[in-house]
C-alpha cells in the first residue's frame, strides 16, 4: 500500500509542475496581452503562477486539519527556493546577475513575515483572522515593492501570444485547476506516507514536501535563464519565498482555522534565518556562478539539520 500512495504522490508532484508551468505560460501570455505593465510579472504573475501547489495545498492541508503539514511547506518552501534552487540555477553556464536592491528588499521583508508567522503560531493555532492578516501582508509587500520600483529590473515583457485575452485567461484557469486537483493528491498521499512510516509532520513537510512544491520554480526559472531572462527568474524565486511566507502560509487558515505543534513557530525562525543568510549572500555580489552555490547549499544544508534537530 505504500508503493501506491508514493506512485500517487510522484504523479501528484510531476503534474504539478507540469501544470505549473502551463498555467504561468497562460499567465504571460494574458499579461501581455491586457498591456500588463512587464516588471511586475517576475514578482506577481511568475511568482504565484509556481507556488501554485503551495498554495492548493495550505487550503487542502487547512481543511484536512494538517497545521504541522501547512506551516512545514511554507516555511519549508520560502526556504528551499531562495537556497537550494537558486543555488542549483547558479550551477549554470550563465552567469546569474541579480538586483541587488531588489534581492535585499524582498528577502528582508521575507524574513520579517516568518517572524510574524512564528509569533502568530506561538499559541499553537492559526485562527482565520491571522490567515487573512498573512494574506493581507502579501499584498502590503507588493504594493510596498511596486512603489519602490523594484520591479522595473525584473524582466522583459514577453511576446504577445496569438489569441485573445479572455482565451488565456481561461487557459490559467483551466491549468489553476489542474494543479489545484494534483496538489490534493500530494497532500492526502504525503500524509498516508508519514503516517505509515512514522516521520513526524512538520519535520518531513518542511524538507521533503517543500522539494516537491518548489519544483515549478527549478522547471520554471530554468527555462527563463536558458532564455535570457535572468532577473525574470531572480524575481520569481524571491518573490515566490515572499508569496510562501505570507499568502500560502495564510490563506489556507484564512478559510478554516488550524492547530499547530508546539515547534511549528521554531520552523518559522530557523526558515527566516535562512532566508536571511541567503538574502545576503544574493545581495552582496551582482554576479553569482559556483561559489555562490556552495554558499548557499551550505546555508541550506544546515537550516536543514536545524529543523530536524529544532522540531524533534
Amino acid at each position: 500500500m505504500i508503493v501506491v500512495w508514493l506512485l500517487a504522490l510522484v504523479a501528484g508532484l510531476a503534474t504539478a509542475a507540469f501544470g505549473s508551468r502551463r498555467a504561468v505560460t497562460a499567465a504571460l501570455d494574458a499579461s501581455s496581452a491586457s498591456s500588463i505593465p512587464p516588471g511586475i510579472i517576475g514578482l506577481t504573475v511568475m511568482a504565484v503562477g509556481t507556488d501554485l501547489p503551495e498554495l492548493a495545498n495550505s487550503i487542502a492541508a487547512a481543511f484536512g486539519g494538517y497545521g504541522d503539514v501547512l506551516v512545514g511547506d511554507a516555511a519549508g518552501s520560502a526556504l528551499t527556493q531562495v537556497t537550494l534552487i537558486l543555488g542549483l540555477l547558479c550551477l549554470g553556464s550563465t552567469p546569474i546577475h541579480a538586483d541587488r536592491t531588489t534581492v535585499l528588499t524582498v528577502g528582508t521583508l521575507t524574513a520579517a513575515a516568518l517572524l510574524v508567522g512564528a509569533l502568530l503560531v506561538r499559541d499553537e493555532r492559526l485562527t482565520r483572522w491571522e490567515g487573512v492578516f498573512l494574506v493581507a501582508a502579501w499584498g502590503v509587500a507588493i504594493v510596498v515593492i511596486q512603489r519602490r520600483r523594484l520591479v522595473d529590473h525584473v524582466g522583459v515583457r514577453p511576446p504577445v501570444a496569438p489569441g485573445s485575452t479572455a482565451r488565456h485567461v481561461a487557459a490559467t484557469i483551466g491549468w489553476l485547476a489542474v494543479v489545484g486537483l494534483a496538489a490534493t493528491v500530494v497532500v492526502d498521499s504525503f500524509i498516508e506516507l508519514s503516517d505509515r512510516l512514522g516521520v513526524p509532520e512538520l519535520v518531513a513537510s518542511a524538507i521533503v514536501l517543500s522539494l516537491g512544491t518548489s519544483l515549478p520554480e527549478l522547471v520554471v526559472d530554468w527555462t527563463a535563464i536558458r532564455r535570457g531572462a535572468v532577473a525574470l527568474a531572480i524575481g520569481d524565486l524571491f518573490g515566490s519565498s515572499l508569496l510562501d511566507a505570507t499568502l500560502a502560509l495564510g490563506i489556507g487558515p484564512a478559510m478554516r482555522a488550524v492547530s499547530v505543534s508546539p515547534t511549528a513557530a521554531t520552523a518559522c525562525i530557523i526558515a527566516a534565518m535562512g532566508v536571511t543568510a541567503a538574502t545576503v549572500i544574493a545581495g552582496s555580489r551582482p554576479s553569482h556562478g559556483r561559489p555562490s552555490a556552495t554558499l548557499l547549499f551550505l546555508v541550506y544544508a544546515i537550516a536543514t539539520l536545524a529543523l530536524v534537530v529544532g522540531t524533534t
